[in-house]
């Protein structure tokens, strides 16, 4: 899977993409199978060429190019074709599903997946594949479902979701058990400091013990800010106390859904949102080696507190 270099920082873009659409009707007869090789390759020069966009054009260019070159493929078509063109449109399906973080894409990985396990074919890196998938658009009952029946593919801790109102701002934390995550909204009411990160960014590891150690900032730090995972396709509750552990006070956990949190546009790591009254107010981007403390002071200037 790619992962995307940006200035100063990561981006844990999983990158899983795309292709399966249009699961319609059947037609009367078998349609002639088709040769999906040059599909796929420009699809993937089209990811190639998107990767220095913004992460909104990124996402979008590939989504089109993969509704484009897949989008008319009838029920009936994907039934006829073989084994290896099934093949090449689960991993086309991948590409989109982790720039655009839809659960459209990873039903298209699903269709694919379906037949080739009806012809005994799945093979375990495409368990892997959909398992992550289903964990990234956060459709865990299903990626429990190839879990239960296949632990190779991935581990998912107990998550215990309470109610969230639908496109409100939500987190997954680490809860009381010791491989268990719970879910719960966002307050951001308050004047926050939203800290895109993870526990293996070597620049979110760096910022953390620059702020700490910081007289001004890392005070304010300790009070008011969230450092928070993207929405990625693995939920380590280990990996995140042991971040947690090891950067006392701040606390560390995974967005739900990326879409539900206002004015955050871009997810490399590190990325810093300075929230007030509920919106953005001001934004860093990366860290060099000296910090960026004097864009930070001016964002906790404009949220107070």
């Amino acid at each position: 899977m790619p992962m995307t270099v940006t200035r100063h920082g990561w981006i844990l873009a999983l990158a899983f993409g795309g292709a399966l659409l249009g699961l319609g009707g059947a037609f009367a007869s078998t349609p002639a199978p088709r040769d999906l090789q040059a599909d796929y390759d420009a699809l993937v020069a089209v990811q190639t060429r998107a990767i220095d966009r913004s992460e909104a054009e990124r996402a979008a260019t590939i989504a089109a190019s993969y509704r484009e070159r897949f989008g008319t493929l009838s029920a009936a078509e994907l039934d006829a074709l073989p084994d290896a063109s099934l093949d090449l449109l689960f991993r086309a399906a991948e590409i989109p599903v982790g720039y655009t973080l839809d659960p459209y894409y990873a039903e298209q990985m699903s269709a694919a997946y379906e037949r080739l396990a009806a012809r005994s074919r799945v093979e375990p890196r495409h368990r892997r594949s959909m398992f992550e998938a289903w964990v990234m658009v956060r459709r865990f009952a299903a990626a429990r479902r190839i879990a239960d029946a296949a632990p190779d593919a991935g581990h998912l801790p107990l998550l215990q979701a309470t109610p969230v109102p639908s496109g409100t701002a939500a987190l997954w934390a680490p809860g009381e058990g010791a491989d268990t995550l719970t879910r719960r909204p966002a307050d951001l009411t308050q004047p926050r400091i939203v800290v895109v990160s993870h526990p293996l960014c070597g620049f979110s590891q760096n910022a953390a013990r620059q702020i700490a150690a910081d007289p001004e900032l890392g005070p304010r730090f300790a009070k008011q800010s969230l450092w928070l995972l993207p929405q990625t396709a693995t939920l380590d509750v280990d990996q995140v106390r042991a971040w947690q552990n090891a950067h006392a006070p701040y606390r560390m956990a995974y967005v739900d859904l990326q879409r539900d949190w206002p004015g955050m546009d871009e997810w490399g790591t590190p990325t810093f949102y300075f929230f007030k009254d509920g919106r953005v107010v001001h934004k860093v981007v990366g860290w060099p080696a000296d910090g960026r403390k004097a864009d930070l002071l001016e964002g906790l200037a404009r949220i107070g507190g």
